[in-house]
């Protein structure tokens, strides 16, 4: 049977019934050595109403702990958490997949500056893929056109729009979930449009978002812990 979402298998000696917990925006369930597969995915079947609740209210939860870059920590996406899996290869590469993301490293370079390093640049590498995407699809709807996209590495704010139509955005908002990404991308595109915050501007902002509240309250709530 296939499900919806990933989940780790985890057979041991130690336990004599199952368990299902959700961290970290994965499912990890915990098995005697011998349950077989069938009498797994029943459990996970039984609880996949459970399951999805669960990974709901973690959707939008960001880990706000300082990263030590060892396989396991949970690393934000999206609003997704993915786990890290660190290896050793012939390239170098950051990639999704199957809930993890994994950091292959060459020539032994396995130390945490190091997965540092790759992981921000590919952070920053999808941060603007995306938001040039976001940026090209609401400046069609709200009729504006920005000069250039550009990221920044901002510590105090998500976004800026110069009077020259310069959008720059802080990449660390690859991070937090759609919703949120789209809200700052329409937060700045609507400074083409009123170069302030007057009422006129936030009634443009609630045209193309009309629940930006949320967002704006998901920023405070959250906003600071978008760190790596």
């Amino acid at each position: 049977m296939n499900f919806d979402f990933p989940f780790e298998t985890i057979r041991t000696d130690r336990v004599k019934s199952a368990s299902i917990d959700v961290e970290d925006n994965l499912v990890k369930v915990t098995v005697p050595k011998n349950l077989s597969d069938e009498r797994i995915e029943e459990l996970i079947k039984g609880r996949t109403l459970w399951i999805k609740q669960k990974l709901a209210l973690q959707a939008t939860a960001i880990i706000s702990k300082p990263k030590e870059y060892v396989d396991g920590e949970a690393f934000a996406y999206l609003g997704r958490n993915y786990r890290l899996k660190c290896a050793n290869g012939s390239e170098e590469s950051v990639k999704l997949k199957s809930g993890y993301l994994n950091v292959t490293t060459k020539n032994g370079k396995r130390n945490s500056e190091h997965i540092k390093v790759a992981i921000e640049q590919w952070y920053r590498t999808k941060a603007l893929s995306r938001l040039i995407d976001k940026t090209r699809r609401y400046s069609a709807i709200l009729k504006v056109e920005p000069t250039s996209i550009n990221l920044k590495d901002y510590k105090a704010m998500w976004g800026s729009c110069s009077p020259k139509g310069v959008v720059s955005y802080n990449w660390r908002i690859i991070l937090a979930p759609h919703k949120i990404v789209d809200y700052i991308v329409v937060h700045e595109l609507c400074h083409l449009i009123e170069p302030n915050h007057s009422s006129k501007y936030w009634k443009q902002v609630r045209s193309v978002i009309p629940d930006y509240e949320n967002s704006k309250e998901w920023l405070k709530n959250n906003g600071s812990s978008l760190l790596i």
